[in-house]
């Protein structure tokens, strides 16, 4: 006798046992990549950067993202050179890349490799135009053309490539600085530049001063015309009154200038023979556009540690400020060659000061001094018709 086993109604269709799965899209965040870094990468790279095509990624990211063949990873041997991530993680200056322009996710062929994802157009191979179009392939007849294990596989397809989405890029605007001048390890000579110039001060002449006293002062020579230079309209034979407000040279400033982005403010400390600290305010810019800033600061010979703050981002900077020292060799000759040994000079400064020395059995003397530009020399034994400059 045949029997027929009961049929059970409840049974779940195969549709109602796929779970309806969402592809989480990858998160990409940027990292900031320092000007002095910046300008040793190659010309290619520096323009997918510059113009935001590109974005810099840390370790972490990159090996989480080495599958995507839309990373780069870049390496320094002698040569920048685009590499295979296992190049790239085992190098130590290395540099990592992805798009910030997130595109639609590529599809790869199931012949690709081990890291190439299921290529889930094959469902498409399976179907009609008409069911291609608006899915309206019925479990009876998915069951009944390609029988149950088929049809599931293709229904999963179908459910997985509806759901794929590309990766969502959320940028992080880090604060960046970065100090252009002075350069490091660099030596600043203190004379007019532009990076140094001459810094002032406003003195109300006393009836108890006189403009020489006041020379000595602030330049250390009693020399009236070290005043005058810079204040028009009075001289030695015009002399400044008391209760005259004067321009005094008080010593000299150093600019210091670089730039910023994603800050709103500055904060440059300098150590030294001078120190101090100074918070710039600068205007507001787009993300990640550059703002520019400059300021001078009182400096003195010596060595000197400039650190700039900008919302957590530093950088640092170490020069050395020197006294320029200039050098004079005399040698006197007579008219058929012959060195005039023993001869007695001296030599007046622009300040006004004079130095006098005696010149060797060659007649020769070696002189030099911070203040030495434009000094005029003469000998005690000769008057100035008496001998010329010569060039040598």
């Amino acid at each position: 006798m045949l029997t027929k086993d009961a049929v059970d109604f409840q049974h779940a269709h195969i549709f109602d046992e796929i779970k309806d799965e969402v592809i989480t899209p990858p998160v990409v965040t940027f990292t900031y990549v320092r000007r002095a870094e910046f300008t040793l990468l190659p010309k290619k790279l520096q323009r997918l950067i510059q113009d935001n095509q590109y974005g810099v990624i840390d370790k972490r990211q990159a090996a989480r993202l080495r599958d995507d063949p839309r990373s780069q990873f870049w390496i320094n041997e002698k040569t920048w050179r685009k590499v295979s991530y296992n190049s790239y993680k085992n190098t130590a200056q290395g540099l990592a890349v992805y798009p910030k322009d997130p595109v639609n996710t590529t599809k790869f062929s199931s012949s690709g490799g081990a890291n190439a994802t299921p290529d889930y157009s094959v469902s498409e191979h399976f179907l009609s135009d008409s069911q291609q179009a608006g899915f309206l392939a019925t479990p009876a007849l998915l069951n009944s053309q390609y029988g149950e294990g088929q049809a599931k596989y293709i229904a999963q397809s179908m459910q997985q490539h509806s759901h794929t989405s590309k990766p969502t890029v959320v940028e992080i605007h880090l604060p960046a600085v970065c100090i252009y001048k002075p350069v490091l390890q660099s030596t600043v000579q203190l004379k007019a530049s532009h990076q140094v110039r001459q810094s002032f001060s406003t003195h109300l002449l006393q009836a108890s001063e006189t403009v020489e006293q006041l020379a000595q002062q602030y330049t250390g020579y009693k020399n009236a015309n070290l005043i005058y230079d810079y204040n028009l309209g009075f001289s030695e034979r015009k002399p400044a009154k008391p209760g005259t407000s004067l321009l005094v040279p008080d010593g000299w400033k150093l600019n210091i200038e670089g730039s910023c982005s994603n800050s709103r403010t500055v904060v440059i400390k300098w150590q030294g023979p001078t120190s101090g600290q100074v918070t710039l305010q600068l205007d507001k810019k787009r993300p990640d556009e550059v703002s520019f800033w400059q300021h001078y600061f009182s400096v003195k010979p010596g060595v000197y540690t400039v650190v700039v703050t900008a919302s957590g981002a530093v950088d640092t900077t170490t020069f050395t400020v020197e006294q320029p020292t200039l050098a004079y060799e005399i040698e006197l000759l007579d008219e058929v060659g012959e060195p005039q040994a023993n001869m007695g000079y001296k030599i007046r400064l622009r300040n006004g000061h004079v130095i006098t020395g005696q010149l060797d059995k060659n007649g020769y003397a070696n002189v030099s001094g911070p203040d030495f530009e434009n000094a005029k020399v003469s000998f005690f034994e000769l008057a100035d018709k008496d001998w010329l400059v010569g060039l040598s």
